[in-house]
């Protein structure tokens, strides 16, 4: 992360807080609102509700230049502080409207940063956070989440600066994850980079049990500091009770990203346009070009790309469909991954349909709480799909208790109380 004129500094903190006061969290996070991202909500959510429960709540945020500033979310309660991207993360951050050549461009400069291309913004962060807690209490504990993974040096320099504890809460894996791009000369030190970075954290919280089990496999030494927090539907997101239905056709929703081949949503797309019945899959802030290929290539189905909407608008599309799409993946490193896209779907009420493993992470949340389907099979898909022509189904009424946000961050909250003086 380099250094800077602060970290010469001895640290100077305000006057202790009243006891009464409440315990002070310091959150440090790329991306949170107004930034229109999914790596938005979880962020926003430790701060809610660690708010709402007595905690003086303090964030040090980007302001990520590169996605739309309409995520809407309620922020009071706490201190929200954003930093802007530095040139290098401007110009090296994905934008479609870009010409090839400056697409050619950023990816070069993402290829050549290290350990990524916002290590300036979370330096700047680190900063921020020094000037802040100069004149304020000290943080008890200060939570990085990432990705980018250059967020948890920020947090981790600040937490052994105040003596906080340091909790590095990771939504993805950072070295070895295959959806990750890596200059050559890079690769061999990431895994080092990763175990001396996880190893400084008194917690290491992972957003899925297969993720956690990576980790414990892969850093045994560190097992005993791994904790497993979910993503969960947030408290008053449940939009069930909208849906619409139009009968004979069914309409699909899909909301996110498809990384390429790696999203492959064709048993999907085959399934529906042999099923002899009107479809239509709407897909919103998904890349055009795929949507449009995909248009092409299934020309029975209707295939509309619904481009980037604010947050609530993908919401009520999910609720008003007659299923949710989500694809996952069916390699062996996919099947530990439990996207927060899912809890949205199980907010939504609407049924999923989830091309996955029946044995990942998401398919036992699947199939334990009856929320719809996961398999690859084109046949038990098309299956599935002719029942919810045939005979519809309601929305769910209510959303299962531990799959809450504030059920899983409950855990989070115990953890933390048993490790805190006092």
């Amino acid at each position: 992360m380099g250094t800077d004129a602060l970290d010469s500094m001895p640290f100077r903190a305000g006057e202790a807080p009243c006891p009464d006061a409440g315990k002070h969290l310091l959150i440090v996070s790329y991306w949170f609102p107004p930034a229109n991202a999914v790596g938005a909500s979880r962020p926003v959510a430790i701060a809610r509700h660690f708010a709402d429960r007595g905690w003086r709540v303090t964030v040090v945020a980007g302001a990520a230049s590169a996605v739309p500033q309409t995520f809407a979310a309620d922020m009071t309660g706490f201190a929200v502080h954003h930093v802007p991207d530095s040139w290098l993360t401007r110009w090296s951050s994905f934008r479609g409207e870009r010409t090839v050549g400056a697409q050619r461009l950023s990816t070069a400069l993402r290829l050549m940063s290290w350990p990524d291309h916002y290590w300036p913004v979370a330096h700047a962060m680190k900063r921020r956070a020094f000037a802040l807690l100069r004149d304020g209490p000290r943080p008890d504990v200060v939570l990085s989440t990432a990705l980018p993974f250059s967020v948890h040096a920020a947090a981790r320099a600040v937490a052994r600066r105040t003596g906080a504890l340091f909790v590095a809460d990771n939504r993805d894996i950072w070295a070895r994850n295959p959806y990750k791009w890596t200059a050559p000369f890079y690769a061999p030190f990431e895994p080092g980079h990763e175990r001396r970075m996880l190893s400084s954290a008194d917690l290491i919280v992972a957003v899925s049990e297969g993720m956690s089990d990576y980790y414990r496999t892969v850093y045994p030494d560190l097992s005993d500091r791994i904790l497993t927090v979910t993503n969960g539907v947030d408290k008053g997101s449940e939009v069930a009770g909208r849906h619409l239905g139009t009968p004979p056709r069914l309409q699909l929703v899909y909301t996110g990203i498809l990384y390429g081949e790696r999203r492959d949503v064709t048993p999907l797309l085959r399934a529906a346009q042999g099923l002899g019945r009107p479809v239509a899959i709407d897909f919103y802030g998904s890349e055009p070009e795929i949507v449009h290929q995909l248009a092409a290539e299934f020309p029975g189905l209707a295939i509309a790309d619904r481009g980037k909407v604010p947050r609530a608008e993908a919401l009520r599309a999910q609720a008003e469909a007659d299923a949710t799409v989500l694809v996952v993946g069916t390699d062996p490193w996919e099947d530990t991954l439990l996207p927060g896209k899912l809890f949205e779907y199980v907010g939504s009420g609407r049924p999923i349909i989830a091309l996955a493993n029946d044995d990942s992470d998401s398919g036992r949340i699947i199939a334990r709480h009856k929320l719809g389907i996961a398999t690859t099979n084109e046949a038990d898909i098309a299956n599935f799909l002719t029942l919810l022509a045939e005979q519809g189904m309601a929305s769910r009424g209510s959303v299962p208790g531990e799959l809450t946000r504030a059920h899983q961050l409950g855990i989070l909250e115990d953890r933390l109380a048993a490790m805190m003086p006092g």
